[in-house]
């Protein structure tokens, strides 16, 4: 039996419990994961949605993502470049264990004297981390720890107990298994007791759990899906509207026509038949996971280039 990845694993290779790297965004569905999260966009902009929340994000903001934070990132058609810092709990952990349950408040910062300060702290662990010098571990961790002393010292944040912990965990887990068995089987039908056949539990709390995560029903999400994969089909083949519905898993022309309805204001004829076809901005949340991960000779290389920085002897 195919055994279900249960959440997103993060590979620390240059060093332990850090990764750094570049990353351009298309699309990503929401998520959580174990990792402290920490990104500059250095480039562009983009939407990330954090607890449904949307944040619209321009090229010098930073934003931070808490552990098991239900997060996702929509560009609509614009080109960004984000440096992340992908930060395992052990890293701080094993200084201070009450950190490993630590949530902060604010997750976006963009001005002022202590965004400054932490911008170019961030930079200058960049610098070190995408260096060749001896020992950069060590500096590059003594960095990374003055920047999380900045943002214990300026930012709002609380210690969350285990139990609430344990339980932003099982639900990070959950999501993540649910959004990647919709995506999978988004084309067969598919219905709300498959979910709850999934995680064994009733079609009641199942319903519930998608929407107090996602902030929209099933089935919304699921016609999300169905719709933008449609839509695909429309760009890149000649198939009837029959075969798209097919192909893309709705029932009848009858909902796939509803679709457009609402995100377009005609019908999936009319809009085949147009020569500047409008881009799809209505969608509530991102469902696709379209991103480009720079390997890291590319994410030294571009964030150099990006920044004008070189790497800095220890």
């Amino acid at each position: 039996m195919h055994e279900k990845k249960e959440f997103e694993i993060i590979m620390h290779t240059t060093m332990n419990y850090l990764e750094i790297f570049l990353v351009e965004m298309t699309a990503r569905a929401p998520h959580g994961h174990d990792d402290f999260e920490i990104g500059i966009l250095l480039e562009g902009s983009l939407t990330i949605y954090i607890e449904k929340e949307p944040y619209e994000l321009h090229a010098g903001d930073i934003f931070i993502i808490n552990r098991y934070q239900v997060h996702s990132f929509l560009s609509k058609n614009r080109r960004n470049r984000i440096l992340a810092f992908q930060i395992h709990t052990d890293f701080y952990r094993r200084v201070n264990y009450q950190l490993g349950f630590l949530y902060f408040k604010d997750n976006i910062f963009r001005s002022g004297v202590f965004y400054d300060n932490l911008y170019e702290t961030l930079l200058s662990c960049a610098d070190c981390y995408f260096s060749t010098t001896k020992h950069k571990d060590l500096k590059c961790s003594s960095i990374l720890f003055e920047a999380l002393y900045r943002l214990l010292n300026n930012g709002t944040y609380t210690m969350w107990c285990e139990k609430t912990t344990v339980t932003a965990q099982n639900n990070s887990l959950r999501l993540n298994r649910i959004t990647e068995y919709i995506s999978e089987h988004f084309n067969e039908c598919l219905s709300l007791q498959d979910i709850a056949g999934l995680e064994k539990i009733s079609t009641y709390h199942v319903s519930h759990f998608i929407k107090k995560m996602l902030g929209i029903s099933f089935q919304e999400y699921l016609n999300q899906i169905r719709f933008e994969h449609a839509l695909q089909i429309m760009k890149h083949s000649t198939l009837s509207i029959l075969d798209i519905c097919i192909e893309s898993g709705f029932s009848s022309s009858k909902y796939l026509n509803q679709m457009f309805q609402k995100n377009f204001g005609c019908s999936a004829k009319e809009y085949l038949k147009m020569k500047e076809k409008p881009y799809l901005t209505g969608m509530t949340l991102p469902i696709g996971n379209i991103e480009n991960r720079y390997s890291f000779e590319q994410s030294s290389f571009l964030y150099s280039k990006l920044t004008s920085r070189e790497s800095v002897p220890l």
